[in-house]
This record gives structure tokens, C-alpha cells and sequence, in this order.
């Protein structure tokens, strides 16, 4: 029985083999994009999943009232986690985390890494597997944990335990031991660090008291075993409120309150001042997802649609199979069974090929690694398995039950013939073309967003500056001086906060209308080096700073609107009711942080000369590398023991632009293997129609028809379902967009009627080349041949 199941299958899959390559290919390449789908999924929910207590552990949170609005922030005060100690029942453990990137020596060779500094319960609550040595030797003041990466690159093979190195804060530096090796940390981690350290150090190099409220830690974390106590931990963490504003209060704070370990990693991102590392952005999760499922219903009516084509060739087997005894259900289950095997086929084309593109889609996103692996993986098999019956049923099964239930003694005596270009087939044949166009207008709109966003002014000179941050106000003020010297730097200021980089935030109050203001404190030089436009009133006068610092603000548009001002110059704002600034300046509007979010209301005020520490230069583009150079090998002349920390200014907008490539590429390659699939589901169709009118084409041609009517009259019908389907596909497509642009954006470009228009004429041309080579080659037969046609 299986023997016998088996040859038809593979006699009739000889038979037709193109029907066979199309459909692996095709359901094969939706496949692979279901295999990158899930991992891609996976990645962002398996995010610190490999903390064993994930569940038990909290995250303190803060939240500052804005107009209103509660606004989340992800650092907690440094003395929070002493006062809580084991004064709140519920709490099992209190443990705090602090980040910062800071200078690694070992020997001649200086690093810049991440540094965590954390409790020395740390590990009570969080699990980084230790590869030799001792985890708890960090409690040991004088020892430190390293990545195994890291301890590769400063060590090599050698045995990094009892190894000496070095760690730099600000002028402060302390020698430690390696006591131990962890494994690298997971990319999807909140948590990123290459070398661990007690947090007592901190306090020792920067000469920090414990217990005061006015320092931060990057987190506060609670081990909580049972849930239930959450309300009520909440509720006690309220009387540090109090506490924190009498020490802070010129930035008082509304409440403490915990989030689950589990969930940081999706709030992050509408978190100020989170300094872990936040979780995928939306984009890189929904668009996928949407990918795979549009190309896997694509493949699978593709398939649908050509099986129940190509089933015209098997009526008379139908027919002697039921004469000879054979009952429906052995024909569901031989068709049926076809097509599980051919997506089997597919399946196998799909792991060949998934391989690839995850590595091309993780190159697409940094931080993100996706890598195949089959070994100890159940759910990937669960998924593997349920996606393979999933697709043959969707894509078979109705064929399958079609086909078999035709009557027998109809099909022998040729009475069914069965239309290859019936309704149903134009049915499936319009979806297909739907989702076709829907993908193609997909990627023109993000295509068209993409050129717009990268070439829109955003009011300040993003491709030709170079930012290089420095504390130390002495080093900033030597390479200020060092970078005078330079020919090819044209402009050079200075700043406390930067453009893309921090700002600082303040209620401000013009008559009875307050709102929340972002703001920068400047130097001089910063405005002509950064190229911000200047719409009315004047710049700060740098020949009297003193007559101004603290007086004097330069504010854009959006202030204006907000504010509902016909004219800012010499408008009044107080602060806290106690400082009074005057406007004297109106910039335009400018994106600091690029398209993300909704613009803010900004001002720019005169900064102390002690607190810069911002150097920014601006220089011709085709010099900035040579001058990013020089400034690299003076700084390393300046400051031997820290690594270059400059950057190019539009790398704060880099993950702006990753992610315009990076779904465009999406949606192109979607738009490119829709519209393949849908040529050849139309190809199909127009083959077996013209095999199904053979004798009508040698009739018309023998009456003397032209070439071109002819062809008008074969092609007219698939060219009308080609139009409206492009058409419903491009309104779907545009709406599509609309939402995921909205999701994504504050601010994008408006689309014409340019986004439907090409997509439609695109379609409709390849659509009408395909089906037009086909008839004509039809067309030019010998009509005798054709009349004689059986």
C-alpha cells in the first residue's frame, strides 16, 4: 500500500516537474522567512530568561509627575536598596546594579568596556555561569569577574585567574585581580557587562556616601518569592518618597513602584533615564512576522491555486479508481498525502536556506544574533512539525476534497471536464495578486520614507560634526586648543548637554502656562559649529556671558506654539518661581533624537564653563575622517588611559536609519518574492487556459484573426483580475503602512498617489509581458495542429 502510494507520488511529481520546483521554491522560501519569524520571536521573549529566579525578581521603577502625566524613570536613588534592607516583608533580597563604560588596562593595552558595579548579593538573584574561579571572589575588594570574551582578548589562552588589571574613574584608578571567568552574557540581556566589580569600589573611587539620596544606581532590584506581596511592597515603598525629595528637591519625585523582571525589557524603551539595555525594537519584531505570514499565504494559494490547475491532468485516474473499488477517502489521502510530501520537500529547502538568512537578517539589527540550532530544541521542532501540517492542509486540503468527489462514470464518459481557469482559480489568483501588490506598496512607501527622512533638514548639521565627550574640564579645554591648531576643523563649541546625545528637563512658567521643557546648556561656539538656523532675535552675547549665564534663553518653535505666543522676543519664564529668564532668540524646530517621537519644547541656556563637557567640531565631510583621526591621536596623547571617545554625530541616528534599511530590505524582499510567485501562479493559469481554447485558437487563426486581437482576447480577462487585484492590494497596502509607519514614527513622509500608482503599472506590466509571451508563442503554432488537438 505505502509502496504503491509512494510510486504514483513520484510518477506524478516526474510528470510534472515544474509544478514541483515552483511550489518547493516558493513554499520553501515562506517557510524559511516562518523559521527567521520565530527565532527573531524568540529572541525577544526569551529576553533575561536565563535567570533562573526571572519570575521572582522586581525591578524598582520611579515616576515624576509632568503637567499631569507620570513619567517612568529607570534609575533608583544609591540608598534606596540599604533603606529598604529587610525593613518591607515580602523582600527576600535587595540588590543594585550600576553601569558605565570605563578605561581597562593590562599592561601597554587600554579598553573601554562596560564595568557593572553590584552588591555582593548579587548572584542571590541573578545567574552568569562561571567558567573558572570563584563567583563570590568579587566580594573580595581587590578582585574582579571578566567575560570569557574579554578575558580572550586580554589574555588570550593564558589563565586569566590571579591575572592584573587596571580600572580607570575619572583620576582615580585601582589595580585588581581576575578571580573568576563568566560565560558571555546572552545578547538579550538588560543586563551587558564584560567586567564585574563589588560596589564598594564605587563608593571608594568616586568618594560617595552610601547612604546619601543624591547619587543613582542604574537599578534597584527585589527578589519577591511570593506575588501576592507585591501591592503591599508598593505601598511601603511610598514613605522613601519623602525622604528623596528632601534630598533632591530640585527634582522631586512622585512615587516607587516595582515592574517584573519579565516585563523591563518591553518598557524600557518609554523609560527615562534606563540604563539597561532595552529590548527589540517594535519594528524589529512586528515587520517578521508580517513578512512571513504574507509570503506564507502567498506560497500556500500558489500552491492551492496551481494543484487545482494541474488536477485537470488527473480526472481519468480519479475515474478508474473509484471503478476498480477505490473509495473517496483513498483518494483525499493519496492527494492529500502529495502534497504533505512536497512540503516536506519544501520544509527540507527551507532549513537549507534558513540558515542564511537569519545570518543576513541578524546582520541587519545590531545586537542581535540569530543562529540555527536543532539539538535540545522541542519547540523548535514543535513549531517545525505544526508549521508542515499547517501548510499542507492550508494548501492542499481543499484540492484534495475537490477532486476526489467528482463522479466517475461522468469522468470516463467525458462529460467533466474540469476548468483550469474556473472561479475559484481567479479567486485565489486575485488574493495572491492582493497581497502581491500590498508588499510592493509596502516597500515603495518605506522606500520613499527612507530617502525622505535621511535627506529631510532636521535644523542642526548632522553629517559633517564630531563630538568627543570629556569630563575632565582641563582636558577639554587642552583639546580645545589642540583642535584650534587643526586647518581642516572650520567650527568648534563647546556644551554641557548635546544634541542626541542628553538633555536636562524643567518645568518652566510664562504667565499661568507651564510646561515641560527640555533644554541644553551651552558654550560659546556650539550654535555655528551644530549649524542651528536662527529664526528671529539674536544669539547669546559671548562678550558678556556673565551678563546673561542664567538670564537669557534661545528657544524653538514648538516653545512658541506651545506657549501660544505671537512673538517670544523679550518674553518672561520663571522656574520654580524663583528664577526669571528672558527670551532672546527663536531657532527653528530641530529632531534631536531624529523621527522616534513627538518634538519637545527646547531651550538653550548659557552653561557654566567649569561643566562642559562637550567638544564638538565641525569640518568639510571629505575631511571629517582625517580630522576624526587627528583628534583620536592627540586625545591618546592627552589622556594615555582612556580610549578615544569621539563619534560622528549621525551615529545618533543610526538606529533611525537601521531601522528604515532594515524593513525597507524587509518589504523589497517581500514585494520581489510576492510578485514572482504571483507571475508564475498566472502563468499557470494562462498555460491551461490556453490549453483548454487550443482548438478555438486554431479555429479563430484559420478565420484570419490577428495577432494582436488574438491576444487581446486571450489576455483581457487575467489582465482585469491583475488591475482590481493590484488595486485592492495597493489601498491594503497603503493603509498597512500608515499603521506600521505610525507605530514606528512621529514623523513621516506624506504619501502621494505616486506610492499606488507605481506599484499598480508594475504589476500590470510584468503580468501583461508574461502572459503575452505565452500566448503569443500559442498563437504562433501551426493552427492544423491546433484543430487537430484531442
Amino acid at each position: 500500500m505505502l509502496r504503491n502510494f509512494l510510486q504514483i507520488t513520484f510518477r506524478s511529481f516526474l510528470k510534472n516537474k515544474s509544478f514541483v520546483i515552483v511550489n518547493v521554491i516558493g513554499l520553501g522560501i515562506a517557510l524559511a522567512c516562518c523559521i527567521v519569524a520565530y527565532y527573531n520571536a524568540k529572541f525577544d521573549k526569551d529576553f533575561d530568561s536565563f535567570h533562573s529566579n526571572k519570575d521572582i525578581v522586581h525591578k524598582v521603577t520611579i515616576t515624576r509627575d509632568y503637567n499631569g502625566r507620570d513619567q517612568a524613570f529607570g534609575i533608583t536613588p544609591f540608598a534606596l536598596g540599604p533603606a529598604i534592607g529587610n525593613s518591607i516583608s515580602g523582600i527576600e533580597a535587595v540588590t543594585r546594579y550600576y553601569g558605565t563604560s570605563i578605561p581597562v588596562r593590562y599592561e601597554e593595552n587600554i579598553f573601554s568596556r562596560q564595568i557593572a558595579f553590584v552588591d555582593n548579593n548579587y548572584f542571590d538573584l541573578f545567574d552568569f555561569p562561571m567558567l573558572v574561579g570563584d563567583k563570590n571572589s568579587f566580594q573580595d575588594k581587590s578582585r574582579v569577574l571578566i567575560s570569557n570574551q574579554f578575558s580572550q582578548v586580554l589574555f588570550g589562552d593564558d589563565n586569566p585567574i590571579g591575572k592584573i588589571i587596571k580600572l580607570y574613574i575619572g583620576d582615580s584608578d585601582k589595580i585588581y585581580t581576575v578571580g573568576a571567568v563568566f560565560k558571555d552574557i546572552p545578547e538579550n540581556s538588560s543586563m551587558q557587562f564584560h567586567v564585574l566589580v563589588s560596589v564598594e569600589n564605587y563608593i571608594d573611587l568616586m568618594e560617595i556616601e552610601e547612604h546619601s539620596w543624591n547619587g543613582w544606581v542604574a537599578a534597584t532590584f527585589l527578589k519577591v518569592p511570593d506575588e501576592s506581596k507585591i501591592p503591599a511592597i508598593n505601598k511601603e515603598l511610598e514613605k522613601f518618597v519623602p525622604i528623596q525629595n528632601i534630598a533632591r528637591d530640585d527634582w522631586e519625585i512622585s512615587s516607587f513602584y516595582t515592574e517584573r523582571m519579565t516585563d523591563i525589557p518591553h518598557t524600557g524603551r518609554d523609560t527615562w533615564n534606563y540604563w539597561l539595555w532595552p529590548g527589540m525594537h517594535p519594528a524589529a519584531i512586528v515587520a517578521p512576522s508580517v513578512m512571513a505570514i504574507l509570503i506564507l499565504l502567498l506560497a500556500c494559494l500558489n500552491f492551492m491555486n496551481t494543484s487545482l490547475a494541474i488536477s485537470s491532468r488527473r480526472l481519468k485516474e480519479i475515474g478508474i479508481r473509484k471503478v476498480l473499488g477505490g473509495v473517496k477517502s483513498q483518494s483525499i489521502v493519496q492527494f492529500l498525502g502529495e502534497n504533505i510530501i512536497l512540503c516536506i520537500i519544501a520544509l527540507a529547502f527551507a532549513v537549507s536556506i534558513s540558515g542564511y538568512l537569519l545570518d543576513a537578517y541578524s546582520k541587519m539589527w545590531p545586537g542581535l544574533t540569530l543562529l540555527m540550532n536543532f539539538s535540545n530544541n522541542i519547540e523548535l521542532w514543535v513549531f517545525l512539525i505544526g508549521l508542515l501540517i499547517l501548510t499542507g492542509i492550508l494548501s492542499g486540503a481543499y484540492p484534495a476534497f475537490y477532486i476526489s468527489g467528482f463522479n466517475p462514470i461522468k469522468i470516463l464518459k467525458g462529460s467533466v471536464k474540469y476548468k483550469g481557469g474556473g472561479l475559484l482559480s481567479k479567486i485565489l489568483l486575485s488574493l495572491q495578486f492582493i497581497l502581491a501588490a500590498t508588499g510592493i506598496v509596502c516597500a515603495v512607501i518605506f522606500a520613499q520614507n527612507a530617502f525622505y527622512q535621511e535627506n529631510l533638514y532636521m535644523g542642526f548639521d548632522k553629517d559633517q560634526v564630531i563630538a568627543v565627550p570629556i569630563n575632565d574640564n582641563s582636558e577639554i579645554e587642552a583639546m580645545k586648543a589642540i583642535a584650534m591648531q587643526n586647518p581642516n576643523i572650520d567650527k568648534i563649541g563647546l556644551s554641557e548637554e548635546h544634541i542626541g546625545w542628553g538633555t536636562f528637563v524643567l518645568n518652566l512658567k510664562s504667565g499661568e502656562e507651564e510646561h515641560e521643557i527640555r533644554g541644553y546648556d551651552i558654550g560659546q561656539g556650539y550654535f555655528e559649529t551644530m549649524k542651528i538656523r536662527l529664526k528671529e532675535g539674536r544669539h547669546f552675547d559671548m562678550d558678556f556671558m556673565e551678563s546673561e549665564r542664567g538670564k537669557a534663553l534661545i528657544v524653538n518653535e514648538k516653545l512658541v506654539e506651545d506657549y501660544k505666543w505671537e512673538s517670544a522676543i523679550g518674553k518672561r519664564m520663571r522656574l520654580n518661581d524663583t528664577t526669571e529668564y528672558t527670551v532672546i532668540g527663536v531657532m527653528e524646530d530641530f529632531y534631536p533624537q531624529g523621527f522616534w517621537s513627538k518634538m519637545n519644547p527646547i531651550v538653550f541656556r548659557l552653561g557654566a564653563k567649569e561643566r562642559m563637557r562637550m567638544l564638538v567640531v565641525n569640518a568639510d565631510i571629505d575631511q571629517l575622517d582625517g580630522v576624526n583621526s587627528f583628534l583620536k591621536e592627540e586625545w591618546e596623547k592627552l589622556v594615555p588611559n582612556a580610549t578615544y571617545p569621539g563619534f560622528f554625530q549621525n551615529k545618533t541616528l543610526s538606529e533611525a536609519k537601521d531601522v528604515n534599511k532594515n524593513i525597507l530590505n524587509i518589504f523589497l524582499f517581500l514585494g520581489v518574492v510576492s510578485i514572482i510567485l504571483s507571475i508564475v501562479g498566472l502563468y499557470t493559469l494562462v498555460s491551461l487556459n490556453i490549453i483548454k481554447r487550443t482548438k478555438e485558437i486554431g479555429i479563430r487563426k484559420v478565420l484570419g484573426i490577428s495577432m494582436f486581437r488574438l491576444i487581446r482576447i486571450l489576455n483581457t480577462e487575467f489582465v482585469f483580475i491583475v488591475l482590481i487585484s493590484s488595486i485592492v492590494g495597493s489601498v491594503i497596502g497603503y493603509f498597512l503602512s500608515d499603521m506600521l509607519m505610525g507605530s514606528i514614527w512621529a514623523y513621516y513622509k506624506d504619501f502621494s498617489i505616486s506610492s499606488i500608482i507605481i506599484p499598480v503599472v508594475l504589476i500590470v506590466l510584468l503580468s501583461i509581458l508574461s502572459l503575452s509571451a505565452k500566448v503569443y508563442k500559442a498563437a504562433n503554432k501551426n493552427p492544423v495542429d491546433a484543430i487537430k488537438y484531442e
